[in-house]
């Protein structure tokens, strides 16, 4: 059995100083702002490693692999390493390699990072992906869907829990309707949200000093021409690079004469302000 659990890296947010929350653009500079791991994604981690535990209690011999498209920090790779993760993988490299123009903000890049992902995890074999429900400043939640898109497989969103079953699964979730019970086989991509598995599990001292000499996998990038792996024909040339920013917000104040005149001006700043739109 192989479990390729996708996550991201993100900016303790509860560290951003309200300035920095009011400045939207690509200028902010958040390098004062420690790196954790999404919310979801640690939950997604922390289930791969307890469906592990699951199936090799059954006999079934189960590898577990983290991979990334976003840069990796030293630290949180060997805690993945420490918490027991077989493999980790920073595609990071090929992102920027590949992706032309550079993604100069990439929570509005999903295609682009599912398709780097898919290419990767689509020749790999893996039985079961899971992925949190979303991540990052945008929140979009867009990444898992368009990689199950693209390596073809089904996909179940906003698991609480998940747990092996004759064949495949049992995804548990809650809907408007309430909790419902799902049983899927496999390949299969699930995303995560709130359930039991939280958080990824503590490492101790001895976990984290055996993990100290191991490193992420960082494959090298073929050139792709400007063109996004795992996607061909007319749509692998459409992406655009976006850009995002605040206007500068201004204020202006005029002063309106009293008495009969006022009306009249009025009527005047309204023309220029709003034109012919009634009020």
């Amino acid at each position: 059995m192989k479990i390729a659990v996708c996550f991201k890296v993100v900016p303790d947010f509860d560290q951003v100083v309200e300035a920095d929350w009011n400045d939207f653009s690509l200028s902010t500079g958040l390098g004062y702002v420690k790196r954790i791991f999404g919310c979801f994604d640690e939950s997604a981690l922390e289930t791969a490693l307890r469906l592990r535990s699951a199936w090799e209690e059954q006999g079934e011999k189960t590898e577990c692999t983290a991979i990334t498209a976003a840069p990796l920090p030293s630290p949180l790779c060997k805690t993945l390493f420490a918490a027991g993760f077989d493999r980790v993988v920073d595609l990071s490299g090929v992102v920027s390699a590949q992706c032309q123009p550079p993604l100069e903000f990439p929570e509005f890049q999903g295609r682009r990072i599912a398709a780097v992902l898919g290419s990767r995890l689509g020749s790999a074999g893996y039985d079961l992906i899971l992925a949190g429900r979303e991540a990052g400043w945008a929140d979009t939640g867009a990444v898992p869907l368009l990689l199950a898109e693209i390596l073809g497989i089904p996909v179940i969103t906003g698991a609480g829990e998940i747990a092996p079953c004759a064949g495949g699964v049992e995804v548990i979730r809650t809907n408007n309707a309430g909790r419902e019970r799902l049983r899927a086989r496999l390949p299969l991509l699930v995303t995560l949200g709130n359930g039991p598995a939280a958080a990824l599990r503590a490492v101790t001292l001895g976990e984290r000093m055996a993990a100290s000499r191991r490193e992420a996998e960082k494959p090298a990038a073929a050139g792709s021409g400007g063109k996004a792996p795992g996607i061909t024909g007319e749509a692998a040339g459409s992406f655009q690079t976006l850009r995002f920013h605040r206007e500068e917000g201004r204020k202006t104040c005029r002063f309106l004469p009293g008495g009969a005149a006022l009306a009249q001006s009025a009527a005047k700043v309204r023309s220029e302000y709003l034109g012919d739109v009634e009020q």
